[in-house]
């Protein structure tokens, strides 16, 4: 499973993690954007879907459907918003383009994991090799700064802490470090509504415009024509991202053929956090806008759980800030865990970084940018929290609704999270707030690199907690295979961050166009055959592809 999830087709909120990729024109001439040359490592001028760190576009973008983004197709990702300028610093000079000697086993030495990995089942030597992965990877700058927490049979096991809190300052990042969590507010958001599902005040297929008036006659954009929805837009359709809503422009500018030739649907809500609006102006835009598709006919990310949001205030009549307090943070003690960073808090604040280059590590937004209280609750990604909150509702989870003695949700209700809600010919699982596998897993990740996953089947929980801006570091794919190998499980592969093997195992069926179960030079781009071709047997089979996410 677990954006992180692995799943092909998710899309990244645009306002915090959207790729600076946009043509620019010499003399009618179009150049190749800088970030493009950084993304494309084997100079063949596409990129790849490993080559790109924002896998969860690649679906939307790739439009021609080839396994590959051409520079025309990535200048489709606008950035919406401004980011805050980098504090100067000498890691701004620029650096040279060789990309420094990767740091030694030697270098770094191991923690001390006694009785608290043993009762938890897990092998102290494994655990003594992720320390040492984590702090190469901050050597290396793959991240400044990274906390790993691994709960496995009713215990915690590891909690750790490596790297930097503010590079620029030499502040350790230290384990009650406050984090930008994105879109691993998601699921919390969905647990928040169904409490009041518990309680008998919704339910889920019920049309969210009984409490959201705008919703009432959604359109539906088809064949680039105006049409009323077929369906309307129900909670259960929020809570697993196929209502119909998406992130950024409808098809890229989609133009309606109904009136106006010249007409593009774009948002006119924004999902900067400091926008002076309320989450029913928020709804209210978007409402006017059409959906990409008839309501719970399909799956595509989006601002659903922003709308959830919406909803959850509609129903209770408070803000849904204070709602989540009363219902989630309050009864789980997640005491450093809101919308914005109180003043006493913000020392914990874990700075955010960008990799402009391989090996280079350059200040992102501020710290300071978040303990203003916002006006806008996003409920798709708005949270800051630490990794031992977000672990609170986590066990809750495994502990399907209850915490310390403190129930939240029923067990029915988790239940219903870990099932898939979508339809069997969209052809991919997704629960309620979160992707799930149908076997005990649920995860999701968030834009600034934190990720998370559940698994009731080996009774096995881990936490992982970065902070990157526009670049996707490759240390959660060695920090969750070595999870589950201290945990002595096989490594599932499907479930974390970016794409897996059941994302690729979705594209080998697309491009197997003639169901012989391999591919052949007809089926897969020349730039990409000879790469995936591992065996040199003339074919590509679905493990070469699998194999290509495996960590090294």
């Amino acid at each position: 499973m677990p954006d992180m999830p692995r799943i092909a087709t998710l899309v990244i909120t645009l306002t915090l993690c959207s790729v600076a990729v946009a043509q620019t024109s010499t003399r009618g001439t179009a150049t190749v954007p800088e970030r493009f040359k950084q993304f494309d490592k084997d100079g063949d001028g596409k990129l790849s879907q490993e080559e790109f760190p924002y896998p969860y576009f690649f679906k939307q973008y790739d439009k021609d459907g080839d396994g590959l983004l051409s520079q025309t197709e990535a200048a489709g990702i606008k950035p919406i918003g401004k980011s805050a300028p980098a504090a100067p610093s000498t890691m701004d000079t620029p650096a040279p383009r060789t990309t420094p000697a990767p740091a030694t086993s030697e270098d770094f030495k191991p923690r001390s994991h006694g009785d608290e990995a043993t009762k938890a089942g897990l092998k102290p030597d494994v655990l003594a090799k992720l320390d040492i992965a984590m702090q190469r990877a901050v050597a290396n700058k793959e991240v400044s700064g990274v906390i790993g927490l691994i709960h496995h049979n009713g215990q915690r096991g590891y909690f750790e802490a490596f790297g930097w809190q503010d590079i620029e300052a030499q502040k350790p990042l230290p384990k009650d470090a406050l984090f930008r969590l994105q879109s691993m507010t998601k699921p919390v958001v969905a647990a928040t509504a169904l409490t009041l599902l518990d309680e008998g005040k919704i339910t889920l297929d019920e049309p969210i415009s009984k409490h959201c008036p705008e919703w009432a006659e959604p359109k539906v954009l088809e064949n680039g024509q105006l049409v009323p929805s077929k369906f309307a837009i129900t909670p259960r359709m929020l809570m697993s991202h196929s209502s119909g809503l998406y992130y950024g422009d409808i098809e890229q500018g989609a133009r309606s053929k109904s009136g106006n030739e010249d007409a593009t649907f774009t948002p006119v809500a924004t999902t900067n956090r400091g926008a002076k609006m309320t989450l029913k102006e928020f709804s209210e835009g978007l409402a006017k806008q059409p959906l990409k598709f008839h309501p719970g006919t399909d799956w595509q990310y989006g601002h659903s759980i922003d709308v959830l949001g919406r909803y959850i205030e509609a129903v209770v009549g408070k803000p849904v800030d204070e709602v989540m307090q009363e219902r989630i943070f309050g009864p789980l003690k997640m005491t450093s865990t809101d919308f914005w960073v109180h003043p006493e808090n913000a020392g914990r604040i874990c700075q955010i970084y960008m990799q402009r280059q391989p090996g280079t590590l350059t200040r992102g937004r501020e710290a300071s940018q978040l303990t203003e209280k916002p006006t806008l609750f996003l409920g798709g990604q708005g949270l800051c929290s630490s990794t031992e909150d977000y672990e609170r509702f986590c066990r809750m989870m495994m502990n399907r609704g209850e915490l310390d003695g403190v129930r939240v949700l029923k067990p029915e209700t988790v239940e219903l999270m870990f099932e898939n809600h979508l339809k069997p010919e969209v052809g991919q699982k997704y629960g309620l707030g979160g992707a799930v596998d149908g076997e005990g897993g649920y995860a999701w990740g968030g834009a600034n690199g934190t990720q998370f996953w559940l698994d009731r089947t080996n009774q096995l929980f881990g936490i992982f907690m970065v902070q990157t801006q526009n670049y996707r570091a490759p240390t959660y794919n060695i920090f969750k295979p070595l999870t589950e190998e201290s945990a002595r499980i096989a490594s599932k592969g499907g479930m974390g961050g970016g794409g897996g093997a059941s994302a690729m195992s979705n594209q080998f069926k697309q491009r197997d166009q003639n169901n012989d179960g391999k591919l052949d030079r007809t089926e897969v781009p020349a730039a990409l055959f000879d790469r995936l071709d591992v065996n040199k047997d003339g074919f590509v089979e679905v493990e070469e592809l699998n194999a290509l996410r495996k960590p090294n």
